[in-house]
């Protein structure tokens, strides 16, 4: 196999996986999925403390972060950054409407497809792809 193929799959995989193990367990969803402009979500809308659903989505500050953060709190490492950069990508897009800030769904949608579609993978790919390129080049100097 090639090199430019093995990198190629080590670029689709994780997205072949997510979309397997995503269709596979819809089907043992029982809520009614979310739906916007004809498209059907995997998640309810429904406000559940066990698990984040679209709720989680349209209310962040008043359910998901009370009800689902356990982890990243005030006293965690890197807590202000973490959260600085969250909410700069939330606002990114956001504006004032009536004094209380909105995000348009189409450009948050093309928000979440440029970062968490394109550049995060793409920038997860390009360390790995570095990392085994690099070791490599180490082995066949102590060979």
């Amino acid at each position: 196999m090639t090199n430019k193929l093995k990198f190629l799959l080590l670029l689709l995989s994780p997205f072949i996986l997510m979309v397997m193990v995503n269709e596979t367990c819809r089907p043992f969803i029982k809520d009614k999925p979310f739906q916007y402009l004809n498209i059907h979500a995997i998640n309810s809308v429904n406000y559940d403390n066990e698990k984040c659903t679209w709720a989680c989505h349209n209310s962040t500050t008043n359910h998901c972060l009370k009800k689902h953060t356990k982890i990243i709190k005030q006293g965690f490492p890197f807590y202000k950054q973490i959260n600085n950069l969250y909410w700069g990508i939330i606002n990114f897009n956001s504006q004032k409407v009536k004094g209380k800030k909105v995000s348009n769904p189409k450009y948050y949608a093309a928000m979440n497809i440029i970062f968490l579609v394109i550049i995060w993978p793409l920038s997860m790919f390009l360390l790995l792809a570095n990392f085994l390129r690099l070791r490599t080049k180490s082995k066949k100097q102590h060979l």
